[in-house]
């Protein structure tokens, strides 16, 4: 069987696969000689995807047909993301990114090892798997959010007591360690439509029931890439001065307390290595810069 005859075949089996391209394609393939047709029909044929090469209005054209419509997501929200954010693309002879549909196809299809937009969180983050064109082709994952600028923020509440200054300090459960993760400062991924400062306060009603108006000051410390090796995403850190000691959410995200802390014993946690959560230590950092005699503020 030839490639246009089993074009008709499968796209009799499967139209919604082949889509309305078919029957522009069919109505070509009539005005066409023998000579003409050869090579034209389904190229490739694999069990969850076709590469099919068509007559177009200005000459012969190839695509994939996707019989799994998971594998369509999967490969065209990929090259949607790369049409949509160019940036994270950018060419590089260290790791050059393949964009050649077929290629990707046939990687997974040798290896079964998934390429692509592997997993669509949005609006929060999307996982990919980008196929470095190296010798051997390999995958190198990385997670994208959204906001090229602002992945998330991170807030540290500051109260002021009789005994001296507090930071308020999560206890959270997190499903990454099935456990304790040993304090954390509230945050939360960017939500769009509103501003770093604006998502700050959100998150810190979500789990602090802090409402707007008992955040007496909100300073940006500056921002951090919690892992560069996995995201390029950047995370806003905030000082958030409280005039209430408010109640944690507990439950809420895995939530489990709250403490209040003073420099020094958040100095020594740190230290002892009981707080590991790297967006914590990177806001303590900036908190505790922030706040020396020759810096830009005091807490």
């Amino acid at each position: 069987m030839n490639g246009i005859a089993r074009y008709q075949q499968l796209c009799a089996r499967f139209p919604q696969a082949f889509g309305p391209e078919c029957t522009e394609a069919a109505r070509r393939w009539a005005a066409l000689s023998p000579a003409e047709q050869a090579g034209l029909g389904v190229v490739e044929e694999h069990p969850r995807w076709l590469w099919v090469r068509e007559q177009g209005p200005d000459g012969p054209r190839e695509r994939p047909v996707y019989l799994d419509p998971r594998l369509e997501k999967q490969i065209e929200g990929y090259f949607a993301l790369m049409e949509a954010r160019p940036e994270l693309f950018f060419p590089s002879e260290l790791y050059p990114i393949c964009a050649d549909r077929r290629m990707l196809l046939a990687f997974e299809e040798e290896t079964g090892r998934p390429a692509g937009l592997v997993f669509d969180n949005l609006p929060y983050y999307q996982t990919v798997a980008d196929l470095i064109l190296g010798e051997p082709p390999y995958l190198y994952g990385r997670v994208v959010y959204p906001d090229p600028s602002v992945g998330g923020t991170v807030m540290v509440p500051l109260l002021e007591t009789a005994e001296g200054p507090r930071y308020g300090l999560l206890q959270v459960y997190r499903h990454s360690i099935r456990g304790l993760s040993g304090g954390e400062f509230p945050r939360g991924y960017q939500c769009q439509g509103i501003s770093p400062e604006e998502n700050a306060k959100k998150e810190l009603w979500e789990e602090l029931a802090i409402p707007p108006e008992q955040v007496a000051e909100l300073t940006f410390l500056g921002r951090t890439r919690p892992d560069t090796g996995l995201s390029g995403a950047l995370v806003s850190i905030y000082l958030a001065r409280v005039t209430a000691a408010p109640t944690p959410s507990l439950g809420y995200e895995g939530i489990t307390g709250l403490e209040w802390l003073s420099r020094e014993e958040l100095l020594r946690r740190l230290g002892a290595g009981e707080i590991t959560d790297g967006l914590t230590q990177s806001a303590a950092l900036l908190c505790l810069l922030h706040s020396q005699p020759d810096g830009p503020g005091s807490a």
